[in-house]
């Protein structure tokens, strides 16, 4: 069966590249891309900082390439960011950073907000997409349960969110068993790719016919190419 992305030009295989020394030499770009951890951002009461990635990633020559940026906040109630404009703005000025970086052709939004935080996802997404390049996908990541049943992803500016399909808390037994029946993603942006974990068992509903992100406990090896789909 074929298999599609929501983007032109990427692989259907990514893999996701966290905060740690990664040696992905191994990876063949013409089936496999890799999306990165490019920088987190913190957000406090105190303002925001942006940290960028502090490993080195090595990839192959011409690798597709997905900048992530991953948003934090302080949830104490005495250190809770404002949620301004101005906050807002400045995570746009350091993901727009990212993009100048050698390879991105694509940009990813990392972020686990809670219901209190959604509004302001909402304008800061609206936002980066008006001053990014429009030739620059961009895309996030959400969680399983806001693509079955707390759908509220439908206006974000962005051609997928990518449903993580793993370290599902106390949602896990209830979203696998709904996949497991064969159903699909209430929320159509989360119906394009899965992100899905290495450590974790794949639920059966999983359809093939989708662009996959992989998640890996640990760093990359060589010998975890025998549990990709080529």
């Amino acid at each position: 069966m074929n298999t599609s992305t929501p983007v032109p030009g990427r692989p259907s295989v990514m893999l996701w590249a966290w905060e740690r020394p990664e040696n992905l030499e191994f990876i063949d770009p013409k089936t496999t891309g890799v999306a990165f951890l490019a920088q987190t951002v913190y957000l406090d009461k105190k303002g925001t900082r942006p940290q960028l990635r502090q490993q080195p990633l090595d990839v192959p020559p011409e690798t597709y390439l997905i900048g992530v940026t991953r948003i934090e906040t302080n949830k104490k109630t005495e250190s809770r960011p404002e949620y301004s404009d101005e906050q807002a703005a400045k995570i746009t000025s350091a993901v727009k950073r990212t993009v100048e970086m050698p390879g991105v052709k694509e940009i990813q939004i990392d972020f686990d907000a809670a219901l209190s935080e959604r509004a302001f996802y909402r304008k800061m997404m609206k936002l980066l997409r008006s001053e990014l390049p429009p030739e620059v996908p961009l895309s996030m990541t959400a969680l399983a349960s806001w693509c079955v049943g707390d759908v509220w992803l439908g206006d974000m500016p962005v051609v997928e969110a990518v449903p993580m399909v793993f370290e599902m808390g106390a949602d896990n037994d209830t979203i696998r068993n709904f996949l497991d029946k064969g159903n699909d993603w209430n929320e159509p942006l989360c119906r394009a790719s899965y992100g899905i974990s290495l450590n974790e068992r794949l639920p059966a509903g999983i359809r093939p016919d989708r662009g996959t992100f992989y998640f890996n406990a640990r760093a990359w090896k060589p010998s975890d190419k025998q549990f990709l789909p080529y």
